[in-house]
């Protein structure tokens, strides 16, 4: 009898679920799972779990000088692994609002390191990481094809799988297995997608709770590489035990009032190892990238504490396991390693440490810079050599006194000048007085590499950089009030004076030119050069993020840099009879600087400055509005960063000579002037689709820039396409240009490839 009511209980439970799956069909529940996508994001929480974090990278192919740095200063191989294990007590308020209390944190080939934290990429959001489309977007079915692949039982719930595809040929889309329940919770998602030159395998396990699926085990590797060097890193996670019922109080995940945040961080100097540069931002990618939930309206807050001291899981060693047959090497890295003194390391520039280690800082630095690489070539100094020392004294990473002493050697003039420094600064503010005597550009504020112009003077008979001497005192304060307001000013007095060109030394006879005078004209001041006299200048910029959006960590805020346009404001005055000065002008600028992702495959760079001088002209050029600034045959920077108006392409065209010797300084104004530079970066466009160049991440760029001169009756337009990322190094460029609606020539310039970065962050 007893197995007959077995029997009958199992045919039961058979028919109960025919019924079920009959009833709710795999395309159904596929619907259900995309329409209840934010429900389910937002109801997963009030939980409290015991989590094993692991972490590790490696170099799997290091070229050049590299390879030897890794192995001798830092003492890694390649192919080795090193990183760390964190074991820490998770309550989970939402999947980007948690309290983490750190247990323990053991490292792997590693001296210093911080504790890893949970993280669970939340595929119920539209757009997770990268800005890659998450198979339960909203839109799902218009990028994706699912194949319904059968049935399964996961904790002994039915459940079914889809086989999913993109059904366009772009990155940042998904392709794996995808697992639902009849609900349409995830159960399951073992997947890749591309994004950002980054490789990642997903494999990400839930585990039924109170009715809802909540994170049990994750794996996430990335492979990446940079100008030739290759890396990985792994991210693995499991819960410990069972999960618990936690009561969230709502108080916990209000915005801290009293939070740190590092707002005037500077070039930082210290000697830190490629090994830790790369596992900290791949691994801080992880979190700003695969932690935020931009559509749940929550902000992203990660609470830490250390918990006293229990019982921990013994640091994993088979994760952490070599290549085979690679030689075995003990090794530490450590990101402030201090090496004996060589007089070999005066080559090159080099900080050294004094002072007990403060976790991760010295407090004492001579850091040294060495004319190697400080030296250059223009047409009025001849040939020069630069070289300093600057002593800092810190009281914590960035905060800092700091002093420094430069010389200038003019080998062409028989000339030495040099410069003081000293300077402060703080977590919100920076002061900073100079002296000298030094030499000064035309434009202050988009000043020319003089390592490139060195180049163009010497191989293109390109004469771009246009100098001054200047015997200087100046004031700079900058206070940070916010990461969304901050405040610079300058005050300047100083004595200038006229250069002329003394060489006409080169390389290459470049087009037979003619190399062009140091002192510029063009309509508006047609008297070259200026007698020496006094200067003094004030400038005042305000800057402004209106909507910029925030997160917490470990008390830290955190800033979305890309979440608001910034707003700029600036007044610069140069004030007459003070001191001697003759300078007498006011300048108003406002300027909107905005980087934007229009979607996942398509960013966009706006810049916007409009101008004007109120009252007296400027009596010198060289308080004129100048643009241009980094005119150079191979450019590096940002791309809006990069003024690319008249003049910028003189290097190559295929126009007559005359257009090969545009005066950089040709548009330079003294009256009202707009400028509107724009630039645009896709994934797929035209070109690469048809070329197959996915895997070589490279992109397509169309720019479009124009500039209103009032005083010149002038308005220049325009219009190029690029290819960005070729052979991951470089970004190739060909401009049309127009003057007043006529076509002038087309330019192509050769750059070095910068990713477009979301964000508007001021020096």
């Amino acid at each position: 009898m007893k197995h007959w009511r077995i029997f009958f209980l199992i045919c039961s439970l058979f028919h109960f679920l025919s019924n079920e799956i009959q009833a709710q069909s795999p395309s159904s529940i596929l619907d259900k799972a995309i329409q209840l996508a934010e429900e389910h994001g937002q109801a997963i929480g009030s939980f409290k779990i015991r989590v094993k974090v692991q972490e590790k990278a490696r170099f799997t192919k290091v070229i050049g000088i590299g390879k030897k740095r890794l192995a001798f200063k830092e003492g890694i191989q390649e192919g080795q692994w090193y990183g760390n294990q964190t074991v820490s007590e998770v309550q989970v308020g939402h999947l980007n609002q948690l309290i983490h209390g750190i247990e323990s944190v053991q490292t792997f080939h590693k001296k210093y390191s911080k504790p890893t934290l949970f993280l669970w990429p939340d595929l119920y959001q539209d757009y997770v990481g990268t800005s890659c489309v998450s198979p339960l977007n909203y839109q799902a079915k218009s990028y994706y094809q699912y194949n319904f692949k059968g049935d399964t039982l996961v904790d002994g719930k039915w459940c079914v799988q889809f086989q999913v595809e993109p059904k366009i040929r772009r990155d940042r889309l998904f392709k794996g297995i995808l697992t639902l329940d009849g609900e349409g919770w995830i159960v399951r998602f073992e997947g890749a997608v591309f994004a950002d030159a980054i490789d990642y395998q997903l494999d990400l396990l839930n585990q039924a709770f109170q009715g809802k699926w909540i994170p049990k085990s994750g794996h996430i590797h990335m492979i990446a590489g940079l100008l030739g060097s290759q890396g990985e890193y792994v991210w693995d996670q499991e819960t410990v035990g069972k999960p618990e019922e936690w009561k969230m109080d709502p108080r916990l995940f209000v915005e801290p009032t009293n939070v740190k945040e590092t707002l005037n961080i500077s070039a930082v100097a210290f000697d830190e190892t490629f090994a830790n540069q790369f596992l900290t931002n791949l691994h801080g990618s992880l979190l700003r990238k695969w932690k935020q939930r931009p559509t749940s309206n929550l902000v992203m807050i990660d609470s830490v504490y250390y918990k006293s001291k229990q019982e921990s899981t013994v640091l994993d060693p088979s994760f952490f396991a070599e290549v085979p047959g690679m030689k075995q090497k003990e090794v530490v890295i450590d990101s402030f390693k201090v090496t004996p003194f060589n007089p070999s390391q005066l080559i090159l520039s080099k900080s050294f440490f004094f002072g007990e280690f403060k976790r991760d800082y010295y407090p004492f630095e001579i850091y040294y810079k060495s004319p190697v690489f400080d030296s250059n070539f223009n047409t009025v100094e001849g040939f020069v050599a630069n070289s300093g020392l600057v002593f800092r004294k810190r009281w914590s990473r960035y905060h800092m006194l700091e002093a420094e002493v430069l010389g200038r050697r003019a080998f062409g003039i028989n000339r030495n000048s040099g410069l003081l420094k000293l300077r402060y600064r703080a977590d919100s503010y920076d002061l900073l007085l100079s002296n000298g005597d030094y030499v000064a550009q035309y434009n202050p504020e988009n000043t020319i590499s003089p390592e490139m112009n060195s180049l163009s003077t010497l191989l293109l008979k390109n004469n771009q950089m246009k100098i001054y001497r200047s015997q200087f005192t100046t004031l700079n304060f900058t206070k940070r009030f916010s990461a969304r307001f901050f405040l610079k000013s300058l005050v300047e007095y100083s004595e200038r004076s006229q250069m002329d060109n003394t060489t006409d030394y080169y390389w290459i006879n470049f087009l037979n030119r003619e190399f062009q005078p140091n002192n510029p004209i063009n309509a508006e001041y047609k008297q070259a050069g200026f007698a020496t006299h006094q200067s003094f200048i004030t400038q005042l910029q305000l800057g402004f993020r209106p909507f910029l959006t925030q997160s917490y960590r470990a008390n830290t805020r955190l800033s979305d840099w890309g979440s608001s346009p910034l707003l700029l404001a600036k007044y610069r005055a140069g004030w007459k009879d003070v001191g001697g000065s003759t300078t007498d002008f006011n300048q108003i600028e406002l300027s909107y600087l905005h980087n934007i992702e229009l979607n996942p495959w398509i960013k966009m760079g706006l810049l916007i400055n409009a101008g004007t001088f109120i009252g007296n002209k400027p009596s010198y050029f060289i308080d004129y509005k100048h643009y241009n600034g980094t005119l150079n045959l191979i450019q590096a920077g940002e791309m809006l960063a990069s003024h690319r108006l008249v003049g910028y392409y003189q290097n190559f065209t295929n126009g007559s000579n005359q257009r090969l010797n545009v005066n950089h300084y040709a548009n330079s104004t003294a009256g009202n002037y707009v400028e509107a530079l724009s630039f645009f970066q896709f994934s797929n466009l035209w070109l690469k689709p048809l070329l197959g160049m996915k895997k070589l991440y490279v992109k397509e760029v169309l720019i479009a820039n124009a500039n209103y001169v009032q005083n010149q009756n002038l308005m220049y337009n325009e219009l190029g396409y690029g290819l960005d990322g070729v052979f991951k190094i470089f970004r190739l460029e060909a401009i049309a240009n127009f003057i007043n609606g006529q076509f002038s020539y087309i330019g192509i310039r050769v750059n070095i490839n910068s990713r477009i970065r979301i964000g508007n962050i001021p020096d």
